[in-house]
């Protein structure tokens, strides 16, 4: 298909920012029509003989080939220090090209998931829980501590938890946007995104500058799942877009894992649904890599957990301490400590990052620490 590589990678980058494109016909249709080169080419009545052209689409490519200077947008794109990488291209993940309907090209801020490496999307709600909150930060971080690199979509909640808490272990976390890679959606997430490019990588199927839109987020899940070996979920309801993300894995031939929650819990429906339904339960990272070692020879060398030098009775209430709130009455009482200084090593233990007050005296355990 490439007679001239550095020529026609041009017309491949303004193929691949079409906009209104039929995400996940785009490589077929180019091959339809010989390449991207032959498709900004042709004129109108040999656009519409091509099987997935309409004549309104016939008419965007003419509009936008119009007004699209090849050789000058190709090098606006260079200047970015933005990768492209089309479906042909030796860096192509393989995992991803293993999917039907897989992106045309990527767009890439740092760096692709390595092919010879775990990968686990970490996906879930955004408006969560503190208690999926916890469940993202703690497999985040274990799984990072394994090697194995978190793919996720950068929103705001489980996805994003998940993804720093695999950036603050040392660990690698890319991102799937739902829009171009030069845009940081959602905004609350600058600091990540920013630490995305150091420490892993942002890819997107979509042209620079596309803004977020409800319609693109679909697409853009079948990639988190397709660059992932299991797909995690940590907290769902029975009807959200996580779920579009499992259906698109279990299409794909992937691992699907639920975090447990309260069946009284809304945000546990989607997650215990899925259980109901074949997934695989999961309490902890070790779990996850268990299971993944019927496909692949793992190393389970984990870093041992950090370890907290605390006094007697902040250790005491530390251990006593769950993902799901409790009240300092319940806890003095559980500890057999005085109420007032229950109160006061339970502010220390927050201070130190290892508690959290949920609510007006109700407090839970948001790191896992040897307590010592």
């Amino acid at each position: 298909m490439k007679n001239d590589y550095k020529q026609d990678i041009k017309y491949d980058y303004w193929w691949a920012g079409m906009e209104r494109a039929y995400h996940g016909r785009m490589k077929q249709i180019a091959q339809a029509a010989g390449s991207a080169r032959r498709l900004f080419e042709m004129d109108r009545e040999k656009l519409v003989l091509i099987d997935g052209i309409s004549e309104k689409y016939a008419d965007d490519i003419i509009r936008k080939r119009r007004k699209w200077d090849i050789d000058k947008e190709y090098d606006k794109l260079l200047e970015t220090g933005i990768d492209f990488i089309p479906f042909y291209d030796v860096r192509y993940p393989k995992r991803l090209s293993g999917i039907p309907g897989h992106p045309f090209a990527l767009f890439l801020l740092g760096e692709l998931p390595p092919d010879d490496r775990l990968s686990v999307a970490v996906i879930g709600t955004r408006n969560c829980s503190q208690y999926g909150r916890m469940m993202a930060a703690r497999f985040g971080s274990d799984l990072a501590s394994y090697g194995v690199s978190v793919v996720s979509g950068m929103a705001y909640g489980i996805d994003g938890i998940g993804q720093e808490a695999a950036l603050n272990a040392g660990g690698m976390s890319y991102a799937v946007l739902g829009c171009g890679v030069n845009r940081c959606y959602p905004a609350s997430n600058k600091r990540l995104y920013e630490r995305l490019k150091e420490q892993g990588g942002i890819i997107s199927e979509y042209g620079l500058h596309t803004e977020p839109a409800a319609a693109l987020f679909p697409p853009r899940n079948r990639i988190i799942s397709a660059l992932s070996d299991a797909v995690l979920v940590v907290e769902a309801r029975e009807k959200s877009g996580t779920m579009i993300t499992v259906d698109m894995a279990l299409e794909q031939g992937r691992e699907v894992c639920v975090v447990p929650g309260r069946i009284t819990d809304p945000l546990s429906t989607g997650c215990i649904r899925l259980w109901k339904q074949g997934a695989t339960p999961v309490t902890c990272a070790e779990d996850i890599m268990y299971m993944l070692d019927e496909m692949f020879e793992i190393n389970r060398k984990k870093a041992e957990p950090e370890v907290v030098e605390l006094p007697a009775v902040q250790k005491c209430l530390y251990e006593h301490l769950e993902p799901y709130a409790k009240s300092i009455g319940q806890l003095s009482d559980e500890t057999q400590t005085d109420f007032r200084e229950a109160v006061c090593a339970l502010v220390e233990l927050c201070v130190k990052g290892l508690a959290c007050e949920t609510g007006k005296g109700y407090y839970v355990r948001i790191k896992e620490c040897k307590a010592v």
